[in-house]
């Protein structure tokens, strides 16, 4: 699953303008009174300006082979987010199994051959830079967080998540990655190995804290698929737009 764009909203215009290009080096596409627009890789990555206060999960994907590179180089620039509070005990399936302790800044995700780090970006999102082993590909002539290679992962709080990963399997055709992990009552991972969407219960922590909870907040994606459609996941402000690939 290829997420092409992801249009995200914020009350701190300015300082994810500030955070995304000239800390983390992502290009800037285009600014307005009230957007800016960069590239992530292959992604397209748009903050909205907002009245509200607003929280999201985003991921960054890495390639595997200077992942500690680009950890180094982020930080640099910006403090790391070590896990906090006890680690939760997961089946082996669960989606968050992962090797970590208490006070490390890295996690490793034996199931999906993973390893991640985190920061908070201007607004205070959970912000995630992730590389998979399987995922053997690198942004050429880049360096630290320039080398990012997509958006690879957008949380979607809900208050049920097996409905609506039913509905998006269903209209989408994705599935639990990877398929051998079903989808939980709290949490789901729906796409594959370029990109998935995080379904998680409104509430739920998420990594690699324990106190920053899932809330909603408008989500607009942009999906390369094998046929063109626009899905609104009401009663939640979250739209998919899907362009044939």
């Amino acid at each position: 699953m290829q997420i092409a764009e992801v249009i995200l909203h914020t009350r701190h215009l300015a300082d994810q303008t500030a955070f995304y290009h000239r800390t983390l080096g992502l290009p800037l596409l285009a600014e307005t009174a009230d957007s800016c627009t960069l590239q992530a890789g292959t992604t397209r990555l748009r903050f909205q300006e907002t009245a509200s206060e607003v929280l999201y999960h985003l991921a960054f994907a890495l390639p595997c082979q200077t992942f500690q590179a680009a950890k180094a180089w982020v930080r640099e620039r910006v403090p790391l987010l070590a896990l906090t509070g006890s680690p939760q005990v997961y089946a082996p399936t669960s989606p968050l199994r992962a090797w970590h302790k208490a006070g490390e800044d890295e996690i490793v995700f034996p199931l999906i051959q993973a390893r991640s780090f985190y920061c908070g970006d201007a607004a205070h999102n959970i912000l995630k830079f992730i590389a998979y082993e399987d995922l053997r590909q690198e942004a050429a002539g880049a360096e630290g967080a320039a080398a990012v290679l997509h958006v690879s992962e957008v949380g979607l709080p809900v208050a049920d998540v097996r409905a609506l990963a039913a509905r998006l399997q269903e209209a989408l055709g994705i599935e639990p990655y990877p398929v051998s992990r079903p989808i939980a009552e709290d949490f789901a991972y729906l796409g594959d190995i370029f990109g998935q969407l995080v379904v998680v219960k409104l509430g739920h922590p998420w990594l690699p804290t324990q106190t920053v909870r899932a809330t909603v907040a408008p989500v607009h994606l942009t999906l390369s698929g094998p046929q063109a459609q626009r899905l609104a996941l009401a009663p939640y402000p979250y739209t998919i737009t899907v362009t044939a690939s």
